[in-house]
């Protein structure tokens, strides 16, 4: 999958989270939870033009809880209704059903990992259904998001 900063402009489609403002040049990474060291993880970070993050610093501008909401929204937008619905099926079963294809971002992302193949086409080239378990990296995004 794309590196994680892709992703974080793809997520926004190239705009600021907050207030929308659709000019690369001001656009800037914000990690949502401020830790030392930094977590560096696709999920604590957030696309915000350079007013909104100076003004979320200054106590001013979006408040935690509002990048908390948005980047749900986001997460959700970027992981896909299947991709969401796949993770709380495995959550709640230690185990998932799924074609490859509907699920491989988040097995780039350790979310999911093979855990055995069903069906394959072609002389077993290719994976048409398999087996897939929650991670442990996994089981705590679904937990840090409320997805269960």
């Amino acid at each position: 999958m794309a590196d994680i900063e892709e992703m974080l402009f793809s997520e926004t489609d190239g705009s600021c989270a907050y207030c929308g403002i659709k000019d690369y040049r001001v656009l800037t990474i914000h990690h949502i939870i401020q830790l030392d060291p930094k977590d560096e993880s696709y999920d604590n970070k957030i696309i915000l033009c350079h007013n909104c993050h100076h003004l979320y610093h200054e106590g001013k501008g979006p408040s935690q809880q509002d990048l908390n909401i948005i980047k749900k929204r986001l997460v959700c937008k970027t992981l896909t209704q299947q991709g969401v619905n796949a993770l709380k099926e495995a959550y709640r079963h230690k185990l998932v059903v799924a074609s490859p294809y509907l699920v491989n971002h988040l097995v780039e992302l350790h979310f999911l990992e093979l855990a055995d193949f069903i069906s394959t086409y072609e002389n077993e080239k290719q994976i048409i259904d398999a087996i897939y378990q929650l991670t442990d990296k996994g089981k705590q995004f679904i937990e840090k998001w409320d997805l269960k």
